[in-house]
């Protein structure tokens, strides 16, 4: 799963808490990260994040790292789990015919026994 950072409610709160206006190029130099990290970070680019570069912008924003760090399902995890439901809808379907089949094979045995 890609990580990203979602910084905008962060950002957000902090700039009504201090009133003040706080652009990414600011965020950067503040947190003393480079802009262009910063918007790799934003974008999902990185592979590994860079827990120091997301603690100083923590810092900056007043956060904690949760409230910034998000994570997003891939399109294979999310294929895997369409394939998990339509396996277990299935083995639902074929457990209930068999239950369906062996009451009346069940039932025809009762029938030609007391016959």
């Amino acid at each position: 799963m890609p990580t990203f950072i979602d910084i905008e409610p962060a950002l957000l709160r902090w700039q009504a808490e201090h009133n003040e206006r706080l652009t990414y190029e600011e965020l950067a130099k503040r947190a003393e990260i480079s802009i262009a990290a910063l918007y790799r970070m934003k974008s999902g680019a990185m592979i590994a994040p860079d827990l120091r570069k997301i603690n100083q912008l923590c810092k900056v924003l007043e956060c904690e790292p949760g409230d910034i760090i998000r994570r997003e399902e891939t399109g294979r995890h999310s294929e895997l789990s369409k394939l998990d439901v339509e396996y277990l809808e299935v083995k639902r379907e074929l457990e209930r015919d068999a239950r369906k089949h062996a009451s009346q094979s069940r039932r025809e045995s009762y029938k030609s026994r007391n016959s």
